[in-house]
């Protein structure tokens, strides 16, 4: 009801009539002004000057009849929403029953008035402009979030772009010190140093494939993980098998997880295999918004279980975890597992 007045007092309206009856045109002149309404208003009552008018005049209402010879209200009322979508349109026939009001309205029409009813008129017509007006609104505000959407998009592509470029120059830099390290220590770690970049570039990878930037499917990334660290070490025969339900977690934790697996797998299969040989079993799932990431085997001898506790590196292992809030556990009770971590996670829909 605020909106009135100000439709009221503000400008004249621009309204195009489709109407065959000078009479009826006259009286609905009179009905708006009635009402407070300033309307200029153009008359036309045949297809080809209404299809003119409407592509050349700046509109904000159109009222039609329904029935005029050679032409008819639906056929305008579809011109009108194939050419001007957003422009209200209001019935004002005396020759339309309820059925034909109801078909009105399904193929778009905002409303209608019975013309032996005009009184009627003034508060539609200030009816269908603050609903269109509200459209209006509804659309720019929709077209300004997708602006800022596709602006979000295309910084986070360069973004993407510019972190891949980056790692890949690590990479390239970490391989020639390996290749001029000078002694075999240096070497090692150099070499866990380009494992944990390329854990970073998968994690950042799955991150920025087209799903967004919201989601990160560990189960996914785990998976192949295991399997690329694995196939890796071409003089070990070790299985890699998963027991992995899917998990998608928020894209905070990609890094942190990421690097944390990376090494607990590299560590497995550099300490725990004392044959070289054996099954890789990946364990991971969701309960209570716990997640539960369990590596095992058939067995694990006690001396692997040393070997696998003792060769962890624990500084980066207990950073890792206190930013996971994660508890990683070495059961000695549990000869098939080796290690197990717990961490809260919330899995995103």
């Amino acid at each position: 009801m605020d909106r009135a007045p100000a439709l009221q007092s503000s400008r004249t309206l621009r309204i195009l009539l489709l109407e065959d009856s000078a009479l009826d045109a006259e009286l609905v002149t009179e009905t708006l002004s009635a009402a407070g309404l300033r309307a200029d208003i153009e008359r036309v009552d045949l297809e080809q000057d209404f299809s003119q008018a409407l592509g050349s005049g700046t509109w904000d209402l159109v009222l039609a009849d329904y029935l005029l010879p050679g032409f008819d209200g639906l056929n305008a009322l579809k011109l009108v929403r194939e050419r001007r979508p957003e422009l209200p349109f209001v019935f004002v026939s005396g020759a339309l029953g309820e059925e034909v009001a109801v078909e009105a309205l399904k193929r778009g029409a905002t409303d209608y008035v019975i013309k032996d009813k005009l009184n009627r008129l003034p508060a539609t017509v200030l009816r269908a402009l603050a609903e269109a007006g509200e459209r209006t609104e509804k659309r720019q505000a929709q077209d300004a979030l997708q602006k800022l959407l596709d602006e979000r998009t295309a910084l986070l592509h360069e973004l993407d772009h510019r972190v891949k470029n980056n790692l890949q120059l690590l990479l390239s830099l970490t391989g020639i010190e390996i290749r001029h390290a000078e002694d075999e220590a240096t070497t090692r770690v150099l070499e866990r140093m380009r494992e944990r970049l390329q854990a970073l570039g998968a994690a950042h990878r799955d991150l920025y494939d087209g799903n967004g930037s919201s989601r990160f499917d560990v189960s996914r990334f785990a998976r192949e993980l295991c399997e690329e660290l694995a196939a890796a070490r071409p003089d070990m025969a070790i299985m890699p098998e998963f027991d992995v339900e899917d998990i998608e977690v928020e894209a905070a934790k990609a890094a942190p997880m990421a690097l944390l697996f990376n090494e607990l797998i590299v560590n497995t299969l550099t300490h725990a295999y004392k044959e070289r040989h054996g099954k890789l079993k990946l364990g991971m799932r969701v309960r209570d918004n716990q997640l539960l990431f369990q590596i095992s085997d058939d067995a694990f001898s006690p001396q692997e279980k040393r070997a696998a506790q003792e060769g962890a590196s624990g500084t980066i292992l207990k950073g890792l975890a206190r930013q996971l809030d994660a508890s990683v556990e070495w059961p000695s009770d549990a000869p098939e597992v080796l290690v197990r971590v717990l961490m809260p996670v919330h899995e995103v829909g």
